[in-house]
């Protein structure tokens, strides 16, 4: 699991340490464009395929229907529980932090007016955003999954409850006791009580 860990920081942080160090080895923007490209597009893949089903159980995509339409696909484990709290955190916490760090460089290249390199910039934002979205609407799904299974077994539970022979006779006989003796209760004399001011 921590090469699985090694493998998701590589994978965020390869691209962004070669946007920002490119210009100490060289200043062909072709070059850097292309290198910094196919890194996103190695972790858009890796997050989007690998690291989010093995770290937190979901995994998102979409193809294209006959009639041009996109449908998307959520999947997500039936046992969330066995998901290891550090490795939620681990994978959210870097989901989020590297579009920020990308949002921050596209400001300094907005300030420094290094238009050329805002492509880059503003590739990696679209594809880290990608998959904050189809991540948190993995997780959406997979909780109300989740709530439903709950609810499900809940029902079943109360049904196979009042099926078992034991239960029902049970509950039949208090209600019925608890019927026969408000029946029978006596009840409270209507005489007159004489009120302390008619003592002689």
């Amino acid at each position: 699991m921590h090469l699985l860990h090694g493998i998701y920081y590589f994978s965020q942080t390869l691209a962004l340490i070669v946007y920002i160090f490119s210009g100490w080895f060289t200043s062909n923007f072709i070059f850097v464009f292309v290198i910094c490209i196919i890194l996103l597009a190695f972790d858009f893949w890796t997050v989007k395929n690998i690291t989010g089903r093995l770290l937190v159980g979901l995994r998102w995509w979409n193809y294209v229907r006959d009639d041009g339409s996109n449908e998307w696909i959520f999947e997500s484990l039936e046992d969330m529980a066995e998901i290891s709290p550090f490795d939620s955190r681990l994978f959210w916490g870097a989901l989020y932090i590297t579009p920020i760090a990308w949002i921050l460089l596209l400001l300094v290249g907005v300030l420094r007016l290094k238009i050329e390199y805002l492509l880059i910039v503003i590739a990696a934002i679209i594809l880290n955003g990608a998959n904050i979205i189809g991540y948190i609407r993995c997780s959406n799904d997979a909780k109300t999954k989740m709530r439903k299974l709950v609810e499900q077994g809940f029902q079943q539970g109360s049904m196979a409850a009042l099926e078992n022979s034991s239960l029902r006779n049970w509950l039949f006989t208090t209600l019925l006791a608890t019927t026969i003796n408000a029946a029978t209760k006596p009840k409270p004399s209507n005489a007159s009580v004489a009120s302390p001011g008619n003592e002689v």
